[in-house]
């Protein structure tokens, strides 16, 4: 047994049996482990990041950082870096020449910046990515149409924005101007990020009812759905709740979302605590996750891992319990009964984020109850 290893060993004879036997005889991670155990050398993030990124190998490297044969680093970055590498190998070297410049220092500086922060998300991860292909995808096009990013007209980008009115190419073209690549074009501007799917208040308060007191649905969901509807929180911030922000006093539970306490409804807290005090709900090789590693509200696998957003959402809608519309509805509710800066303290969203949905509220709520009701008619 090489002694990088020990820990490993230690951690595997001390997990459930059957947990460790089924994976070491079925999971292509296991024999992944045994091909590089083999090789006699030091086991690094570097040697696995030149393996397939697959669920293999992010599984592999997620248990040997969680029993301390590797360090923990921001795999959300790191990520990005490899996906980068990866789309750019077999580019022309013509486009690398201006793709890398602008995803090295547009994209990744602050996404590096981010992560050393601490908030670089997945979400903002498939934020960058989809700027980073947008990027490609607009001088691919420049070439089939030959046409020279130097000499490009507005009319010429206005052509590009029709056919492509979903892609993210506004960061792309801001660096270009700024780094004097292209002539001043009228940059992309950026989505206004106003709300346009709502809830009546009346299937708003529905569904909260449902996710409070429905005892068919899991109970992930009613987690989920409770605290979506009730503090306008997006499904990626539930998901990085730890355990640790959930704590009881005297006068009833707290959960803290961000840097304040907010105090929860009798029923929502005792779903959370049920959640924070029930076994996970598969069998593991690791139950939980011990030392510094932080325990997740909603474990994934493995535990030392936060429950995938993709396959929440899904969840939740096939339970009929929509994310979008029922956070927007609750925002702006919240921000039309609190100041935009106790919403900002409380939900741990941005100030200027707060003070935007304030203002939009006060603006178009009028309109909206008013639309509302012509379409209930």
């Amino acid at each position: 047994m090489a002694p990088q290893l020990r820990p490993l060993k230690e951690k595997l004879t001390a997990a459930n049996p059957w947990a460790v036997g089924n994976w070491l005889a079925t999971s292509k991670g296991a024999r992944l482990l045994a091909d590089l155990a083999a090789q006699k050398t030091e086991i690094t993030h570097d040697v696995l990041d030149g393996l397939e990124q697959d669920g293999s190998t992010r599984y592999l490297r997620e248990l040997l950082v969680t029993t301390g044969v590797l360090p923990r680093r921001d795999e959300n970055f790191a990520q990005l870096r490899l996906w980068l590498d990866a789309v750019l190998d077999g580019l022309p070297a013509r486009r690398v020449r201006i793709l890398r410049p602008f995803a090295e220092w547009c994209i990744l500086r602050d996404a590096r910046r981010r992560s050393e922060r601490g908030t670089y998300t997945p979400g903002a991860a498939s934020v960058d990515r989809m700027e980073i292909r947008a990027a490609m995808d607009f001088t691919a096009w420049l070439e089939t149409e030959d046409l020279d990013l130097g000499s490009l007209t507005q009319g010429e980008l206005d052509l590009w924005l029709t056919s492509h009115p979903t892609r993210r190419i506004g960061a792309f073209i801001r660096w270009s101007v700024a780094r004097r690549l292209t002539r001043k074009l009228t940059a992309v501007p950026k989505h206004s990020g106003l709300p346009t799917q709502f809830l009546s208040r009346e299937e708003q308060h529905e569904q909260l009812r449902r996710c409070l007191n429905d005892k068919e649905l899991p109970l992930e969901v009613r987690i989920v759905g409770a605290l979506t509807r009730l503090y306008g929180l997006s499904t990626a911030r539930i998901l990085l709740l730890t355990t640790d922000r959930f704590h009881s006093e005297d006068d009833g539970a707290y959960l803290t979302v961000d840097q304040n306490p907010v105090l929860l409804p009798p029923k929502l807290a005792w779903l959370i605590e049920e959640q924070v005090t029930r076994p996970i709900g598969h069998v593991s090789i690791l139950e939980q996750p011990d030392g510094d590693h932080p325990k997740y509200l909603l474990p994934g696998r493995p535990p030392s891992r936060p429950r995938s957003a993709d396959g929440i959402h899904s969840l939740m809608r096939r339970h009929g319990l929509p994310g979008l519309s029922a956070r927007n509805t609750a925002m702006i509710e919240a921000v039309a009964d609190l100041p935009p800066i106790v919403a900002s303290d409380l939900f741990g969203i941005h100030p200027g984020t707060a003070h935007r949905w304030a203002r939009f509220a006060q603006d178009s709520w009028a309109d909206y109850l008013a639309a509302r009701a012509a379409t209930e008619q």
